[in-house]
């Protein structure tokens, strides 16, 4: 019996075709921060960070300008706002497009932006519990 603990969940990985402008749209878009790089003959990798104790986003990029297709097995990359509107408009102006209108879901209203290559955000401010009658 291993009393090892489990790996620890810190990062997605995004394959994108334009590793620079993905790069600026998460910067001016959510304003990550560019960590790190792996640069190979290959392949190149951007890590992206948020405040601590946030994951981090790795732009992955092949050098050999492979076609990049967005599939639809997976969720969306999820972000958590203080100010919808403000980051809405953030990641609007940093060339993101809305998907949808913002929707309120019980306390939390979210909203859905494609990245300039086609990911998926969701936008997600938590609303205020309600106080007890």
């Amino acid at each position: 019996m291993s009393t090892s603990e489990p790996a620890l969940f810190t990062f997605v990985k995004l394959t994108v075709a334009d590793i620079e402008g993905a790069t600026r749209f998460f910067e001016d878009g959510f304003g990550l921060k560019h960590a790190d790089t792996v640069d190979t003959p290959t392949f190149r990798e951007h890590m992206m960070t948020g405040a601590k104790g946030s994951m981090t986003i790795v732009l992955f990029h092949w050098k050999d300008g492979r076609a990049i297709e967005t599939g639809n097995g997976y969720g969306p990359v999820g972000m958590i706002s203080r100010d919808l509107d403000a980051d809405l408009a953030r990641a609007i102006a940093a060339g993101a497009t809305q998907k949808g209108e913002t929707v309120t879901f019980g306390p939390a209203r979210i909203a859905f932006v494609h990245t300039p290559e086609g990911h998926e955000i969701e936008i997600m401010q938590m609303g205020a519990a309600k106080a007890a009658a």
